[in-house]
């Protein structure tokens, strides 16, 4: 395992998904000594290294539906969608307690990517002084454009780390790892389509005109890497689990019986490809 990296996309709610996966692994005891992850990626695994079992659940299934979690209203008054201040301070330091000691203490080495919005280009964390610094950058790597704000982090701006880096397969190679077990949370099928009004993002980010471009090509990036990905599990380098069959959750979905259903789809999808990914592992 010492070879094996853990790649984990975003998605927003559809992370439902990777945290039904990621409690097969606590229950199964598979661990990973390089954990990477962009977005609702880095979220979940934040709580895996902590060896959280459950924690994900908790916060996405049960407090998706809470109205402080997404609130239209908050949108129109705020301009953010998601309740960024619930979700990355509530619920870690109050409802749903982050163990900072246990991901501390992990072997696992963890990296959170984030968006320089200066550049465009992905800057990827592997050192967390402490909580508040943890928290602030899987925050960053979290906060879409339109619907939440930039995180200021070290004299940068950062923002949603799956606007640079979609699938960030880069880091667990330049580890070193020979192996890479990659988490995606769309169907095999799906293609990334163009964004609608770019001219708009444009405008909106006219300060930051390398965000704005690496924003309006992020579907061919996106696409590029999909290809590259099965390229690589062809090869026999990538072990790739996502989901088998099509689902019903959205990256804003509320509905708590759907993202219970996509919560249990990644947990019996992981637990299809026991087998596999042991022989996968253990080569």
């Amino acid at each position: 395992m010492q070879d094996t990296g853990l790649v984990l996309e975003g998605g927003g709610m559809r992370g439902a998904y990777t945290a039904g996966v990621l409690d097969y692994f606590l229950d199964e005891k598979i661990e990973f000594p390089f954990v990477v992850g962009a977005s609702a990626g880095a979220c979940n695994g934040s709580s895996y290294v902590a060896d959280q079992r459950g924690r994900n659940y908790e916060v996405i299934v049960n407090y998706g539906s809470h109205p402080e979690y997404i609130s239209y209203k908050r949108m129109f008054t705020k301009r953010q969608l998601f309740g960024m201040d619930f979700i990355f301070d509530t619920l870690p330091n109050q409802l749903v307690p982050f163990d900072y000691e246990a991901f501390e203490n992990s072997s696992t080495k963890f990296v959170v990517t984030t968006t320089d919005m200066m550049t465009g280009e992905p800057l990827f964390y592997d050192q967390f002084p402490d909580r508040n610094s943890l928290l602030q950058l899987i925050r960053a790597s979290s906060s879409l454009p339109l619907i939440a704000p930039s995180i200021p982090y070290d004299g940068r701006e950062l923002m949603d780390g799956g606007i640079s880096d979609p699938v960030p397969i880069l880091p667990s190679i330049q580890e070193g790892n020979k192996k890479h077990v990659v988490v995606l949370t769309r169907t095999d099928d799906y293609v990334k389509q163009k964004m609608k009004m770019g001219w708009y993002f444009t405008r909106k980010y006219k300060k930051y005109p390398l965000f704005a471009k690496a924003l309006l090509n992020r579907h061919i990036k996106y696409n590029r890497q999909m290809k590259e990905i099965k390229k690589m599990e062809k090869d026999g380098s990538v072990f790739v689990i996502q989901p088998l069959r099509p689902f019903k959750v959205s990256r804003i979905e509320r509905n708590h019986d759907r993202l219970h259903a996509l919560y249990k789809q990644g947990y019996d999808e992981a637990k299809h490809h026991e087998e596999r990914l042991a022989k996968f592992i253990q080569k």
